[in-house]
Protein backbone atom coordinates (compact mmCIF):
# COMPACT_ATOMS: atom_id res chain seq x y z
CA UNK A 1 0.00 0.00 0.00
CA UNK A 2 1.46 3.51 -0.94
CA UNK A 3 2.00 5.53 2.27
CA UNK A 4 -0.10 8.62 3.34
CA UNK A 5 3.13 10.98 1.78
CA UNK A 6 3.18 9.48 -1.70
CA UNK A 7 -0.96 9.76 -1.85
CA UNK A 8 -0.57 13.78 -0.94
CA UNK A 9 2.21 13.93 -3.82
CA UNK A 10 -0.26 12.38 -6.55
CA UNK A 11 -0.54 14.96 -9.56
CA UNK A 12 -4.02 16.95 -9.69
CA UNK A 13 -5.96 14.43 -11.78
CA UNK A 14 -8.77 15.01 -14.26
CA UNK A 15 -10.01 15.69 -18.09
CA UNK A 16 -9.17 18.80 -19.53
CA UNK A 17 -11.58 20.23 -22.26
CA UNK A 18 -10.91 23.13 -24.52
CA UNK A 19 -12.57 25.23 -26.71
CA UNK A 20 -12.36 28.31 -28.48
CA UNK A 21 -13.05 31.03 -31.21
CA UNK A 22 -12.42 34.28 -32.58
CA UNK A 23 -13.70 37.37 -34.55
CA UNK A 24 -12.57 40.20 -36.07
CA UNK A 25 -14.43 43.23 -37.74
CA UNK A 26 -12.46 46.06 -40.19
CA UNK A 27 -13.27 49.86 -40.70
CA UNK A 28 -11.81 52.09 -43.54
CA UNK A 29 -15.10 54.36 -43.89
CA UNK A 30 -14.74 58.06 -44.36
CA UNK A 31 -16.21 60.90 -42.04
CA UNK A 32 -16.73 62.99 -44.49
CA UNK A 33 -18.98 60.54 -46.43
CA UNK A 34 -20.77 60.24 -43.03
CA UNK A 35 -21.54 63.83 -42.53
CA UNK A 36 -23.14 63.99 -46.01
CA UNK A 37 -26.03 62.47 -44.63
CA UNK A 38 -26.67 65.65 -42.69
CA UNK A 39 -27.03 67.36 -46.21
CA UNK A 40 -29.02 64.60 -47.54
CA UNK A 41 -31.70 63.75 -45.12
CA UNK A 42 -33.61 65.87 -42.47
CA UNK A 43 -30.58 66.66 -39.76
CA UNK A 44 -31.32 69.86 -38.45
CA UNK A 45 -27.66 71.04 -36.83
CA UNK A 46 -27.18 74.63 -35.95
CA UNK A 47 -25.39 76.79 -33.72
CA UNK A 48 -28.20 76.42 -31.13
CA UNK A 49 -28.08 72.67 -31.76
CA UNK A 50 -27.70 70.70 -28.36
CA UNK A 51 -24.10 70.13 -27.27
CA UNK A 52 -24.08 65.78 -28.03
CA UNK A 53 -25.49 66.95 -31.63
CA UNK A 54 -21.96 68.77 -32.25
CA UNK A 55 -19.92 66.33 -30.47
CA UNK A 56 -20.96 63.33 -32.74
CA UNK A 57 -20.06 65.94 -36.06
CA UNK A 58 -17.07 66.21 -34.52
CA UNK A 59 -16.42 62.46 -33.35
CA UNK A 60 -17.44 61.38 -36.60
CA UNK A 61 -15.38 63.98 -38.97
CA UNK A 62 -12.17 61.62 -39.41
CA UNK A 63 -10.67 60.33 -42.20
CA UNK A 64 -8.37 56.73 -42.24
CA UNK A 65 -5.12 57.36 -43.09
CA UNK A 66 -3.79 53.49 -43.81
CA UNK A 67 -0.63 53.17 -45.00
CA UNK A 68 1.50 49.98 -44.81
CA UNK A 69 4.45 49.99 -44.01
CA UNK A 70 4.08 51.24 -40.47
CA UNK A 71 5.43 51.37 -37.15
CA UNK A 72 2.60 49.15 -35.49
CA UNK A 73 2.36 49.39 -31.43
CA UNK A 74 1.54 46.73 -29.22
CA UNK A 75 -0.21 47.83 -25.62
CA UNK A 76 -1.70 45.41 -23.30
CA UNK A 77 -4.49 46.91 -20.59
CA UNK A 78 -4.71 44.87 -17.10
CA UNK A 79 -7.11 46.22 -14.94
CA UNK A 80 -7.23 49.67 -16.34
CA UNK A 81 -3.70 50.54 -16.43
CA UNK A 82 -1.13 50.19 -19.12
CA UNK A 83 1.32 47.76 -18.59
CA UNK A 84 4.29 45.65 -19.74
CA UNK A 85 3.47 42.42 -22.29
CA UNK A 86 3.72 39.47 -20.29
CA UNK A 87 7.07 37.29 -21.47
CA UNK A 88 4.46 34.40 -22.64
CA UNK A 89 2.20 36.36 -24.84
CA UNK A 90 5.14 38.20 -25.98
CA UNK A 91 6.44 35.08 -27.60
CA UNK A 92 2.79 34.55 -29.43
CA UNK A 93 2.87 38.41 -30.65
CA UNK A 94 6.61 38.03 -31.69
CA UNK A 95 5.78 34.28 -33.73
CA UNK A 96 2.99 36.61 -35.57
CA UNK A 97 5.76 39.00 -36.51
CA UNK A 98 7.96 36.92 -37.68
CA UNK A 99 5.15 35.14 -40.06
CA UNK A 100 4.54 38.65 -41.51
CA UNK A 101 8.22 39.52 -42.42
CA UNK A 102 7.99 43.25 -43.60
CA UNK A 103 4.65 43.52 -44.95
CA UNK A 104 3.26 45.31 -42.68
CA UNK A 105 6.28 47.01 -40.94
CA UNK A 106 7.61 46.43 -37.82
CA UNK A 107 6.36 46.23 -34.63
CA UNK A 108 6.97 47.89 -31.32
CA UNK A 109 5.94 47.60 -27.80
CA UNK A 110 4.25 50.73 -26.19
CA UNK A 111 6.41 51.22 -22.90
CA UNK A 112 4.53 51.89 -19.77
CA UNK A 113 7.74 53.98 -18.66
CA UNK A 114 7.42 56.60 -21.67
CA UNK A 115 4.10 56.55 -21.27
CA UNK A 116 3.50 57.70 -17.51
CA UNK A 117 6.35 60.65 -18.87
CA UNK A 118 3.17 61.96 -21.57
CA UNK A 119 0.54 60.82 -19.01
CA UNK A 120 -1.91 63.79 -18.28
CA UNK A 121 -1.65 64.61 -14.10
CA UNK A 122 -5.04 66.19 -14.00
CA UNK A 123 -6.00 64.51 -10.92
CA UNK A 124 -9.82 65.40 -11.24
CA UNK A 125 -10.80 63.09 -13.79
CA UNK A 126 -10.05 59.75 -13.93
CA UNK A 127 -7.26 58.33 -16.22
CA UNK A 128 -8.08 57.53 -19.77
CA UNK A 129 -5.96 54.73 -20.32
CA UNK A 130 -6.90 54.64 -24.50
CA UNK A 131 -5.32 58.60 -24.36
CA UNK A 132 -2.40 57.57 -22.29
CA UNK A 133 -1.44 54.78 -24.69
CA UNK A 134 -2.22 56.73 -27.51
CA UNK A 135 0.13 59.65 -25.76
CA UNK A 136 2.73 56.76 -25.29
CA UNK A 137 2.73 55.75 -28.52
CA UNK A 138 3.00 59.32 -30.11
CA UNK A 139 6.36 59.80 -28.17
CA UNK A 140 7.91 56.34 -29.91
CA UNK A 141 6.17 57.47 -33.08
CA UNK A 142 3.96 54.81 -33.60
CA UNK A 143 2.01 55.10 -36.35
CA UNK A 144 -1.00 52.68 -35.22
CA UNK A 145 -1.43 50.91 -31.67
CA UNK A 146 -2.76 47.70 -31.20
CA UNK A 147 -3.98 47.37 -27.77
CA UNK A 148 -5.63 44.25 -26.05
CA UNK A 149 -6.67 42.94 -22.84
CA UNK A 150 -7.26 39.54 -21.32
CA UNK A 151 -10.75 38.94 -18.71
CA UNK A 152 -11.18 35.68 -17.23
CA UNK A 153 -14.15 34.28 -15.22
CA UNK A 154 -13.74 30.76 -13.60
CA UNK A 155 -16.34 28.76 -11.84
CA UNK A 156 -16.30 25.91 -9.47
CA UNK A 157 -18.92 23.28 -8.48
CA UNK A 158 -19.28 20.00 -7.02
CA UNK A 159 -19.73 16.55 -8.78
CA UNK A 160 -21.01 13.23 -6.96
CA UNK A 161 -17.50 12.80 -5.67
CA UNK A 162 -17.89 15.42 -2.59
CA UNK A 163 -19.19 13.17 -0.03
CA UNK A 164 -15.55 12.06 -0.09
CA UNK A 165 -14.52 15.56 0.81
CA UNK A 166 -15.52 14.45 4.07
CA UNK A 167 -12.80 12.47 4.52
CA UNK A 168 -8.94 12.77 4.90
CA UNK A 169 -7.62 10.93 1.95
CA UNK A 170 -11.02 12.06 -0.11
CA UNK A 171 -9.74 15.86 -0.06
CA UNK A 172 -6.78 14.52 -1.71
CA UNK A 173 -7.74 11.84 -4.20
CA UNK A 174 -10.81 12.06 -5.28
CA UNK A 175 -11.89 14.39 -8.38
CA UNK A 176 -14.79 15.69 -6.36
CA UNK A 177 -14.39 19.20 -8.16
CA UNK A 178 -15.61 21.10 -11.84
CA UNK A 179 -13.82 23.89 -12.54
CA UNK A 180 -14.25 25.83 -15.83
CA UNK A 181 -12.62 29.18 -16.91
CA UNK A 182 -13.52 31.78 -19.77
CA UNK A 183 -11.08 34.05 -21.16
CA UNK A 184 -11.83 36.71 -23.63
CA UNK A 185 -8.74 38.48 -25.29
CA UNK A 186 -9.71 41.32 -27.23
CA UNK A 187 -7.91 43.66 -29.35
CA UNK A 188 -8.64 47.41 -30.72
CA UNK A 189 -6.30 49.04 -33.63
CA UNK A 190 -6.22 52.82 -33.79
CA UNK A 191 -4.83 55.36 -35.42
CA UNK A 192 -2.32 57.07 -33.17
CA UNK A 193 -2.45 60.63 -34.72
CA UNK A 194 -6.18 60.85 -34.47
CA UNK A 195 -7.59 58.02 -32.36
CA UNK A 196 -9.68 56.33 -36.25
CA UNK A 197 -10.52 53.04 -35.12
CA UNK A 198 -9.05 50.27 -37.87
CA UNK A 199 -10.05 47.24 -36.46
CA UNK A 200 -11.55 45.11 -33.23
CA UNK A 201 -10.94 41.41 -32.79
CA UNK A 202 -12.38 39.50 -30.02
CA UNK A 203 -10.86 35.71 -29.24
CA UNK A 204 -12.68 33.00 -26.56
CA UNK A 205 -11.22 30.43 -25.30
CA UNK A 206 -13.00 27.49 -22.57
CA UNK A 207 -11.09 24.93 -20.41
CA UNK A 208 -12.77 22.96 -17.95
CA UNK A 209 -11.46 19.83 -15.79
CA UNK A 210 -11.59 18.47 -12.92
CA UNK A 211 -9.61 18.32 -9.30
CA UNK A 212 -9.34 17.42 -5.91
CA UNK A 213 -10.67 19.50 -3.42
CA UNK A 214 -7.40 20.27 -2.25
CA UNK A 215 -5.88 20.80 -5.69
CA UNK A 216 -8.31 23.21 -6.63
CA UNK A 217 -6.63 26.60 -6.55
CA UNK A 218 -3.48 24.77 -8.17
CA UNK A 219 -5.94 23.20 -11.08
CA UNK A 220 -7.81 26.48 -11.46
CA UNK A 221 -4.81 28.49 -11.83
CA UNK A 222 -3.43 26.03 -14.39
CA UNK A 223 -6.42 26.38 -16.03
CA UNK A 224 -6.05 29.98 -15.97
CA UNK A 225 -2.46 30.17 -17.66
CA UNK A 226 -3.60 27.80 -20.39
CA UNK A 227 -6.94 30.07 -21.11
CA UNK A 228 -5.07 33.08 -21.21
CA UNK A 229 -2.34 32.09 -23.57
CA UNK A 230 -5.34 29.97 -25.84
CA UNK A 231 -6.99 33.18 -25.92
CA UNK A 232 -3.94 35.29 -27.40
CA UNK A 233 -3.19 32.85 -28.93
CA UNK A 234 -6.21 33.15 -31.26
CA UNK A 235 -6.61 36.50 -31.04
CA UNK A 236 -2.40 36.90 -32.96
CA UNK A 237 -4.42 34.56 -35.73
CA UNK A 238 -7.16 36.78 -35.56
CA UNK A 239 -5.41 40.44 -35.63
CA UNK A 240 -3.05 38.67 -38.90
CA UNK A 241 -6.64 38.35 -40.56
CA UNK A 242 -8.08 41.75 -39.51
CA UNK A 243 -4.34 43.07 -41.14
CA UNK A 244 -4.55 41.31 -44.01
CA UNK A 245 -8.49 42.75 -44.67
CA UNK A 246 -7.03 46.36 -44.05
CA UNK A 247 -3.97 45.87 -45.88
CA UNK A 248 -6.41 44.75 -49.32
CA UNK A 249 -8.44 48.06 -48.43
CA UNK A 250 -5.51 50.20 -48.26
CA UNK A 251 -4.07 48.90 -51.69
CA UNK A 252 -7.65 49.72 -53.24
CA UNK A 253 -7.83 53.42 -51.38
CA UNK A 254 -4.54 54.07 -52.86
CA UNK A 255 -5.46 52.84 -56.71
CA UNK A 256 -8.42 54.84 -56.45
CA UNK A 257 -6.90 58.04 -54.82
CA UNK A 258 -4.14 57.27 -58.18
CA UNK A 259 -1.12 56.63 -56.41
Amino acid sequence: MQSLSKILALPVIGLTLFAGACTHNTQTTSGADYLKRYQQGNYKVTATASSIDLDIMNIAAIEPNLRFPARIGLARIENGRLTSVPADEAVLWQDMAERQGDRYGEFVPVSPLIASMVRSTDKSNLENVVNTIRKGAARQHVDYVLTYEVIQVDARKSNALRTGDLTVLGLFILPSREIKVSSTASALLLDVRNGYPYATATAFSEDKGTSTFAGRHSKQDKLSERGRLEAVKFLTTDIENALRDLKDASYEQLVAEGY
